[in-house]
């Protein structure tokens, strides 16, 4: 995973809570912020780490989480 000091701390905090989020509304709801501001933030997360889709970040973050460094 790339360097995860670009990151902010909410960004950090999108970032470990994606792998297990089902639905936009409720990952929101859960961080206390809206739909809105948490696609912002990763799409900030995206840039930032250089992935091109959600779906890149999401499984970088369960690699990550899980131990392996390898997001492929």
């Amino acid at each position: 995973m790339p360097d995860l000091n670009l990151l902010t701390k909410r960004e950090k905090e999108v970032l470990s809570l994606l792998p297990g989020a089902k639905v936009d509304r409720l990952l929101a709801r859960q961080l206390g912020i809206s739909e809105r501001t948490l696609r912002a933030h990763i799409t900030s997360i995206k840039r930032k780490l250089g992935y091109r889709s959600r779906i890149e970040v999401t499984i970088a973050a369960d690699r990550h989480q899980r131990g392996s460094s390898h997001p492929t």
